[in-house]
């Protein structure tokens, strides 16, 4: 059994160039400095400003439209001029702006702040999503983005229980260690990281240089609506993941190194448990898989109303991870083959969209929701987000069961 592991983990060491291990690398680094600060951001601002939740989270949803503006530009930059200046850009300005966090004050400054960052944030997955696309086959795509998922959640296994030690002393020291793992992060990038776009890439579909613009993606109404409901779930996730800190600390009184454990859960978990969920997932239609995993998210999400419960919050966090570890490879690697290599940066962009979208709506509603009803809300709102999605999966699934574009991403074998 050992022998056997260690020749397969060795033989997919060697199937990947050294590249994608160093993205992978510097991944885990980038995943640890943020996630430090993330899960208590609602606090800080709450703290600071001291003005109502609704206010507060508008400021997580300006960042999340700044993010979805600049995806467009993220996109015409991934193809046109290359992949590495989109990453290392993200990487020096989150090490700005967690730097600067802590010296703001008013809520302009913030405001600022979320803006210029929401924008940069995206950068780095539109420009690693799709080097990886550029550097591993597409039968190995899967693989690939199942192993990036497991070392971004590694560096969150790690992030919010040093987040939460830290935030016990003072904010500030969370922002400032944020900032040095984004700089150590740019470090490596910038000395070790090469471009992997070719100038005058052929597209796959054609033999000439087609500037594919993003109405032709728009064209693809598959992937869009797919995307469409990929956001409908973050919607509903994007209030444990912003708000729970928030909301267990002012509803029951619980201290957030308390709550950074929920957190790492969710981390470990998806370290665990990636692969096998891969290759449970590997022979099933994308779109049936997506359909199970918003159905986890809901089960997850509702759950937090039931028992005010550290240990219940970790059982609901686990139950959510599983939709977790579905969802993004599933819809990674189902991006990557859907995309013409000319349109790769651009159809990335678009798939990045998601998260903004679903956290740029979900925290302001549920903030409002938080504080024009009952706290326990916000956790009814989010379940009934994802069961919307898992109904909007199980449509495309019907009406797109045997198209040849979504059977190709099996190895072998047919797609049930």
């Amino acid at each position: 059994m050992e022998k056997n592991f260690f020749q397969s983990a060795t033989y997919k060491f060697r199937k990947f160039p050294v590249q994608f291990w160093v993205i992978l690398a510097g991944s885990l680094i980038f995943s640890i400095g943020s996630s430090m600060a993330w899960p208590y951001l609602n606090i800080f601002l709450r703290e600071r400003l001291d003005l109502p939740l609704r206010v507060t989270t508008l400021l997580i949803s300006l960042k999340s439209f700044s993010g979805i503006l600049a995806s467009f530009v993220a996109g015409n930059f991934a193809d046109r001029i290359g992949r590495r200046g989109l990453m290392l850009a993200s990487l020096l300005g989150g090490a700005c702006y967690y730097f600067l966090m802590y010296s703001a004050t008013s809520l302009w400054q913030f405001a600022l702040l979320m803006a210029v960052w929401g924008a940069l944030d995206l950068f780095y997955p539109v420009g690693s999503n799709a080097m990886i696309a550029d550097l591993i086959h597409p039968d190995d795509h899967l693989d690939a983005y199942s192993l990036l998922r497991m070392m971004y959640n590694a560096g969150f296994a790690v992030g919010p229980i040093v987040g939460g030690i830290l935030a016990a002393h003072s904010y500030g020291l969370i922002f400032y260690a944020a900032a040095v793992g984004y700089a150590i992060s740019f470090v490596i990038s910038l000395l070790t990281i090469k471009e992997t776009l070719i100038p005058g890439h052929q597209s796959e579909t054609g033999g000439k240089n087609i500037r594919t613009s993003y109405a032709v993606v728009f064209r693809d109404k598959t992937f869009i609506v797919s995307i469409l409901m990929m956001s409908v779930i973050f919607m509903g996730s994007s209030v444990v993941f912003n708000l729970l800190s928030l909301y267990s600390r002012e509803t029951y009184g619980f201290m957030e190194n308390q709550v950074s454990y929920v957190f790492t859960v969710n981390a470990l978990l998806c370290v665990f448990l990636q692969l096998p969920a891969m290759r449970l997932t590997r022979q099933v239609h994308p779109f049936k898989t997506m359909v199970f995993s918003a159905l986890f998210y809901m089960v997850g999400i509702g759950s937090y109303a039931l028992i005010p419960s550290v240990l219940w919050y970790c059982v609901c966090m686990a139950v959510l991870t599983v939709g977790e570890v579905i969802m993004t490879p599933t819809m990674s690697a189902l991006t990557a083959r859907l995309s013409p290599a000319d349109a790769r940066g651009r159809y990335m962009s678009i798939m990045s969209l998601a998260q903004p979208v679903g956290y740029g709506i979900g925290p302001a509603f549920a903030g409002y929701l938080y504080d024009r009803f009952f706290p326990q809300s916000i956790w009814i709102n989010g379940a009934l987000c994802c069961l919307i999605a898992a109904v909007g999966f199980s449509v495309l699934y019907r009406f797109n069961k045997h198209t040849s574009r979504l059977t190709g991403l099996s190895e072998s074998g047919p797609l049930s």
